[in-house]
């Protein structure tokens, strides 16, 4: 059920900064506003997005493999459906709750965000994991940020006294593509998301490669997603019901 769960989440404005040196190269330092409004540039446009990948999970000494569809309609819902040979589980993301059902054991679940937030170490909620999927900063413009020097990326860092989460942001310094943004718990717990291969198709920027880490009591989670875009802007259905027999589960 916890590998379900896994499985079930993961689912160019150039200006001319590097400067060429005989040394490592490095670039012009520019104010955060301004690396603030490149980020929003970089931001995809879209109504319906078809994603097709290969997830890996590993916890402990277990790894499980499967292919997944993802469909996205723009801050509406995301369905999800997994497979390996043959369908394993479907899951349904509103904006209100999560449902889902998994083949194998004839489960099925309807319910909130909060046992994934748990597992993930982050309160996740529609739009969250969309922008975890599309390679967008998660809750960026919550609190203050602060550009730290590092002579490879722009740096952006923050606390968030609420929520009691420290947040790091790092961006890619000719296109400002998203690389890495971490978030740190008071308590210990931590969640690092990487992405790489960035695939750039008119107004979608979408990363190919997307690794998760959760990591809570010593104990390290790693998910990585190999993604394609399949359909941009087509319009697709979101068919979706829990087969009759299934049984309810409560996480």
């Amino acid at each position: 059920m916890r590998n379900f769960f896994l499985a079930l989440l993961i689912l160019f404005s150039g200006c001319n900064i590097i400067k060429k040196t005989n040394a490592s190269p490095t670039y012009e330092k520019i104010s955060t506003k301004r690396i603030l409004e490149n980020v929003d540039k970089n931001r995809s446009e879209f109504t319906y997005l078809l994603l097709r990948s290969q997830v890996s999970v590993v916890e402990n000494d277990s790894k499980n493999q499967f292919n997944i569809s993802l469909r996205i309609k723009n801050e509406n819902k995301i369905l999800i459906s997994g497979s390996l040979l043959i369908p394993l589980f479907k899951g349904l993301f509103t904006k209100d709750k999560l449902m889902f059902y998994e083949k194998l054991n004839k489960s099925y679940y309807k319910g909130d965000y909060s046992y994934i937030s748990k597992l993930l170490n982050f309160e996740f909620n529609l739009q969250s994991i969309q922008d975890l999927l599309t390679g967008q900063p998660l809750i960026f413009r919550e609190s203050r940020l602060n550009q730290s020097l590092n002579n490879v990326q722009y740096v952006l860092k923050s606390y968030d006294r609420k929520l009691k989460i420290s947040k790091e942001y790092s961006f890619d310094p000719i296109n400002f593509n998203l690389k890495k943004q971490t978030f740190f718990k008071n308590d210990g717990a931590n969640l690092s998301i990487i992405y790489d291969d960035y695939k750039n198709s008119g107004k979608i920027n979408i990363p190919q490669r997307i690794t998760i880490l959760a990591t809570k009591n010593d104990i390290t989670t790693r998910v990585v997603m190999k993604t394609k875009i399949s359909r941009i802007n087509q319009q697709v259905t979101f068919p979706f019901k829990i087969p009759s027999g299934y049984n309810k589960i409560n996480l």
